[in-house]
């Protein structure tokens, strides 16, 4: 992990997630401060100022007292009738209403409730101080009040009007800043999740462009915390990665040219040397019965070198995926598949195996595009498979069918009861697999109970298309 401040591959300079979140929290807990310790008074100072000022004092307590006397006169209320006025007040929860009948008898009533004799509230000496002959004194602290004459139903009496509304305004801002503050903290926090989420997810979004096979995407950030410390990471292990694809690669490629050149090499000489033996076989009458074993010993050991060959090339071309050389020849299908079966009867036939070839099903004018030494390789195998566990006492069945542009030629036999396969390792099916399709093809195989099918198929081509 670097040092706080250390520069970054991407040039940042390092700061901890750790060290950002608690910036984080202090620049939040100084905006709550200032919220409550500046906001809200400056407010309440504002609100304050512009509710106590005595225009708006007179308007609001004359709207009142309009209301009430409206109220009195369309209900037909009489000074005695604290139902109705307590029901007024309900409408109207910032305001103190006191009724005045004769002598000492009066009630009062606020936020739906009635208060009256004994257990009128502690504003009783404010009331007081407004039946007074000094109106001045109709201020009290967070109150508004004043005496007024209403015509009630039973004749004029006096009422009392106390506004609360400063109170309830300022209780209201109270819970707005306290309820801004709270919402500052939360925004300021979400934000800051927000940028490191966003960051991740951008990450997991290229690393995921990568994990799908393109290894040339760049996997960059320019953070300067642990995250952009990851991405760096990912990306310098996207680089080994590709770096070791490329010289794994090169040395695929050195294989290849090692097993292409190997083969030439040791064919050559063989087929040479094989040439020889032959000849020298032809004329075996001139040669001593030491001299017939020393040539068939050298026969059967060029074989076994020629053997040895095929099979590195097809364990090359089984786990190294080599790409073949030159390109797909277009021949007719017909053709080609009556001369390969041609060419396996008589060995079959010599071994015991009767071959029964129904190939009807492929047009004239059908062509496929193979590249022969391919194609007679998977054949090869197939058949050199028949000679090893096929029941010399069924026929093998070479049958080919046609489908949605394909030609599917299969050959279906069964194996002798004694056939042991436990041993393969399934090197030539691989191989078949890799050169059908390198030639655009498939090559599959079946098996049920000693029932045995191996499918070559081929996309179909019009021969007036060539």
């Amino acid at each position: 992990m670097p040092f706080i401040g250390e520069t970054l591959p991407n040039g940042k300079r390092f700061i901890s997630m750790r060290v950002k979140f608690v910036g984080v929290m202090a620049v939040t807990g100084i905006a709550v401060l200032v919220t409550a310790l500046s906001v809200i008074p400056l407010a309440l100072q504002v609100f304050q100022k512009y509710h106590t000022r005595p225009d708006r004092v007179d308007e609001r307590l004359e709207d009142y007292v309009r209301d009430f006397a409206a109220y009195v006169a369309e209900e037909k209320v009489t000074s005695y009738n604290t139902k109705a006025v307590v029901e007024w007040t309900r409408r109207h929860r910032s305001v103190y209403l006191t009724v005045f009948n004769d002598g000492d008898d009066h009630f009062g009533a606020a936020g739906g409730e009635l208060w009256e004799g004994e257990e009128q509230p502690d504003m009783d000496p404010f009331f007081d101080e407004l039946i007074s002959e000094d109106e001045d004194s109709g201020i009290s602290a967070g109150t508004e009040g004043n005496m007024y004459i209403v015509l009630f139903a039973n004749g004029i009496h006096s009422v009392a009007v106390v506004d609360y509304s400063l109170s309830t305004g300022t209780d209201i801002i109270i819970i707005l800043g306290v309820l801004s503050a709270i919402l500052i903290f939360f925004v300021i926090l979400l934000l800051y999740y927000h940028n490191q989420t966003r960051a991740i997810v951008s990450l997991s979004h290229e690393v995921e462009t990568v994990s799908g096979g393109d290894l040339t995407a760049a996997i960059d950030s320019d953070r300067g915390d642990e995250i952009g410390q990851l991405a760096y990471d990912v990306d310098a292990m996207r680089d080994t990665i590709l770096r070791r694809m490329e010289e794994e690669q090169k040395a695929w490629q050195a294989n290849s040219d090692l097993l292409t050149s190997m083969t030439h090499d040791i064919r050559t000489p063989l087929t040479t040397l094989l040439g020889y033996m032959e000849l020298l076989s032809a004329d075996s009458e001139s040669l001593t019965p030491e001299q017939r074993d020393y040539i068939r010993v050298c026969t059967a050991k060029a074989e076994q070198i020629k053997g040895l060959s095929d099979k590195l090339f097809l364990y090359f071309w089984a786990f190294n995926r080599v790409e073949p050389e030159g390109e797909l020849e277009a021949v007719e299908a017909s053709l080609l598949f009556e001369q390969l079966v041609a060419d396996y009867i008589p060995a079959m036939e010599a071994a015991g195996i009767h071959v029964e070839a129904e190939l009807s099903a492929i047009r004239p004018g059908d062509t496929v595009r193979i590249r022969p030494d391919s194609i007679r390789r998977v054949t090869d195998n197939v058949f050199d498979n028949l000679l090893k566990y096929a029941d010399r006492h069924v026929p093998v069945l070479v049958a080919a069918s046609c489908g949605e542009g394909t030609l599917t030629v299969s050959v279906s036999n069964t194996t002798a009861h004694k056939s042991d396969k436990t041993s393969s390792t399934r090197i030539g099916v691989k191989t078949c697999i890799n050169m059908m399709k390198a030639m655009n093809g498939s090559f599959e195989t079946k098996a049920e109970g000693r029932s045995f099918t191996a499918a070559l198929t081929l996309p179909l081509f019009d021969a007036i298309s060539q």
